[in-house]
């Protein structure tokens, strides 16, 4: 049996493997749904009062440029420039990945901080597992070869 998942280039042939793999994913998306509906983070992040809203905001403009560097690694350079080696990034654009995980770090850190006013110390944990179940979910998604 061959399942089929986004998981770079590979594909997981291996029953036990891939049944493992699947078990993992699916429960860290079903906690993170669980999670989000507890915590009712859609309305907090919305309508609570005590989030601190320019933090808020400024990991809200560093996830939208971790999200356009993405774009520009995995569209841009493959279907424009027609550079299709990961390897080449170093050379091409070697400033990109370490200024993803720049970007990533400090929305993850203003997101803490935003958010401790509402949840207190469950604020990293709340955030990690929700940011850990929107990662798995990208593995359901059916990406063509």
């Amino acid at each position: 049996m061959i399942v089929l998942f986004a998981c770079g280039a590979s594909v997981l042939a291996d029953t036990s493997i891939s049944y493992s793999f699947i078990t993992h994913t699916v429960i860290w998306v079903v906690t993170a749904a669980i999670v989000i509906k507890l915590s009712n983070t859609p309305s907090v992040f919305l309508h609570d009062e005590r989030v601190i809203r320019p933090l808020l905001r400024a990991a809200l403009v560093l996830i939208g440029i971790n999200t356009a560097l993405v774009l520009y690694l995995a569209i841009y350079l493959p279907k424009i420039k027609g550079i299709q080696d990961s390897s080449a990034w170093d050379v091409y654009c070697p400033r990109v990945v370490p200024s993803m995980t720049t970007c990533a770090l400090l929305a993850a850190i203003l997101l803490v901080r935003c958010t401790w006013p509402v949840w207190g110390f469950l604020s990293p944990l709340i955030l990690g597992t929700e940011a850990l179940g929107a990662l798995f979910t990208l593995h359901f998604v059916p990406w063509l070869p």
